[in-house]
């Protein structure tokens, strides 16, 4: 049997995205000297996810299920562990080969701080008083042994265990200047998240805080790429994870570095534009929810404007996607006019001059009538090449606009206009009501000249007269010339003065240099009598 390409093609996707999901995920703690190891990477076969053990020496990694090797590395020195017909999901190793500790010799005190209290536990007593201690003085290092002690043993004592723990890792982070050891401390502190969760619960909000800590970190560390890439996927999978779990509840400002993490993973190539467009619907839903919630409603409304931001200057619009996403939006909400002028805007930027264009903008006028949503109406119809409704507006510009210089742009527009569509005369009457509206806009002078000059060839009459039209045409194109059009202007003067009749016509037709004469037929000006040079 012969597959085609496409066919093949597909073959290979299903085959792509099944190996994609064949994984496992694995989780142990590495060993030094019988002691958690800290800051060991930890790497596995066919995969590309790596670790930092924590503190705690713990790590998490999500495999292939066709892996065969555990890669351990610390500084330039590498170990592999043999994993072949291991389906452990958890995988514990010893860096020196001293002998693992086992399960349960270190016992966990399931009782809470009151509880320790009331039985007077004097080891956790001295070693929560030492480290207390010396937290208050910020003198982490010196009592670092001691919370050390309690958190390993006392896990349900108190939450301020956790929290304080976070804040000293927070401490180390911002003063280390090494770009490893910072991650190495960041996913210290995401295991105190994780062993918070599990023996004190509350999970969902637990969650998002470890998410948005972790891009924080992430997004504003000075690390190589790789290694950023890596940190933002983290950071992105635990953003979702919090999201799942929290739903309309996740925290807005995780929402924000989510669509943050989700726009740098875009930038770096390592995501595709529809998934940040998705994304990006999701994180809008969740905020336009929260809005109406009494706990979230301030974050939101602060988080919203930040999101937009974020997906515009993500550079992922184009007109469909503007189309699919706010399109339905304006359905439901077809009467809000802030939305209505944003979504004009957005395809304005990005030159989509379709019907979802113009439906808004005639909506946006029958919402909020004014000049210069009329002037703006032109134009599109303008772009549209739909000439009568681009006059209709222009009218409805100028007929309602209050300021002498709006009133004055909106009938040179449409004197503009008329002259691309060779109606000349309509052109020069739009270009006077707009010298009747500003005297000193020169462009309308010019307007009326080059209207003259194309007019004079079908103008009726012998050749004298027609030539005697350009008495006219440079009379106001030297007035446009006392503007600010005046290089323009005067090149235009010297151009056509070549047109002017010779002295012996001038002779001829019994006429001198100097008197009056008047052009006749539809332009019916005044001139002088000029001979060419």
């Amino acid at each position: 049997m012969k597959f085609t390409k496409h066919v093949l093609s597909i073959i290979l996707f299903i085959f792509a995205v099944s190996t994609t999901f064949a994984q496992r995920k694995i989780t142990g703690t590495i060993y030094k000297d019988g002691e958690p190891a800290a800051g060991i990477v930890v790497e596995g076969h066919k995969t590309n996810d790596s670790y930092y053990t924590s503190f705690d020496g713990k790590y998490e990694l999500s495999i292939s299920e066709k892996s065969k090797w555990l890669r351990f590395s610390y500084g330039e020195e590498t170990k592999k562990l043999d994993i072949v017909g291991n389906s452990d999901d958890v995988i514990n190793f010893s860096w020196d080969g001293t002998e693992i500790p086992k399960k349960g010799e270190n016992l966990i005190d399931k009782r809470n701080i009151k509880e320790l209290q009331q039985d007077q536990v004097s080891d956790f007593l001295d070693n929560f008083s030492l480290y207390s201690e010396y937290f208050k003085q910020k003198e982490f290092e010196l009592g670092f042994e001691n919370w050390k002690a309690i958190y390993e043993k006392y896990p349900y004592s108190t939450a301020q265990i956790y929290i304080d723990g976070i804040k000293m890792y927070e401490d180390k982070i911002e003063n280390v200047l090494d770009r490893s050891k910072k991650l190495v401390y960041l996913d210290s502190i995401m295991s105190i998240y994780d062993k918070r969760i599990e023996y004190l619960g509350n999970k969902g909000d637990l969650l998002g805080r470890k998410a948005a800590k972790y891009l924080e970190v992430v997004l504003t560390a000075d690390v190589e790429e790789d290694e950023l890439i890596k940190g933002i996927k983290k950071g992105y999978g635990y953003a979702q994870t919090s999201m799942e779990e929290m739903k309309d509840e996740t925290q807005p400002a995780v929402l924000v570095l989510f669509l943050q993490s989700a726009k740098k993973l875009y930038t770096l190539d390592e995501i595709n534009k529809e998934v940040v467009l998705d994304n990006y619907e999701k994180v809008m839903s969740i905020l336009e929810k929260q809005v109406n919630n009494e706990e979230l409603a301030e974050k939101a409304n602060q988080a919203i404007p930040l999101v937009v931001s974020i997906i515009e200057s993500a550079d992922v619009f184009d007109c469909e996607s503007i189309e699919s996403i706010y399109g339905a939006k304006i359905k439901e909400s077809p009467e809000d006019v802030a939305l209505i002028k944003k979504v004009i805007n957005m395809l304005q930027d990005e030159n989509c001059n379709g019907p979802l264009l113009t439906e808004l903008s005639e909506k946006l006028y029958e919402l909020e009538p004014s000049a210069e949503s009329a002037f703006n109406m032109a134009r599109l119809f303008l772009k549209a090449d739909d000439n009568d409704k681009a006059f209709e507006y222009y009218a409805k510009a100028y007929n309602s606009a209050d300021d002498s210089e709006a009133k004055a742009k909106y009938y040179f527009e449409a004197a503009q206009l008329s002259f691309d569509l060779s109606k000349y005369r309509d052109a020069r009457d739009f270009a006077k009501k707009a010298i009747q509206a500003d005297p000193s806009y020169c462009k309308a002078y010019m307007m009326i000249g080059e209207a003259y000059a194309q007019a004079s060839k079908s103008f009726e009459g012998t050749k004298f007269e027609k030539d005697a039209v350009f008495w006219v045409v440079v009379d106001y194109f030297k007035k446009a010339a006392q503007g600010n059009c005046t290089s323009d202007a005067k090149q235009k003067v010297d151009y056509y003065s070549n047109y002017f009749p010779k002295k012996d016509e001038i002779f001829y037709n019994t006429l001198t240099e100097g008197d009056k004469y008047k052009v006749g037929g539809w332009i019916n000006e005044t001139t002088t009598i000029r001979a060419k040079k």
